[in-house]
């Protein structure tokens, strides 16, 4: 099953996928792979909402306006996916929303 995890900053976010996806995997633009190439996850280009209560909207999230807004898609089940999409979020520093 796929999982989504949206982080939302202050600040427009970088994020080193050649460095968070160290052997046995590795990236390739915004998408990382296991050793066998299978698709982990994606990581969006960051958004800017500048719309006052956009996020909370759609999220039910409050956040103050603007505000980046980071999508990291989980493209398998598998607990090495999911443990380095969580791993990505946190490195961002914002604040983390999954669907349950």
């Amino acid at each position: 099953m796929s999982r989504e995890l949206i982080v939302l900053t202050s600040e427009k976010p970088s994020l080193d996928l050649q460095a968070l996806a160290s052997p046995p995997f590795h990236s390739a633009g915004d998408y990382v792979f296991d050793a066998e190439d299978r698709l982990l996850l994606r990581v969006r280009e960051p958004v800017l909402v500048s719309a006052p209560g956009e996020a909370e909207r759609l999220l039910g999230i409050v956040s103050a306006a603007p505000v980046w807004w980071t999508e990291i898609h989980v493209a398998t089940d598998s607990p090495e996916a999911h443990h380095l999409a969580q791993r990505c979020a946190e490195t961002l520093n914002g604040t983390i929303w999954t669907a349950q």
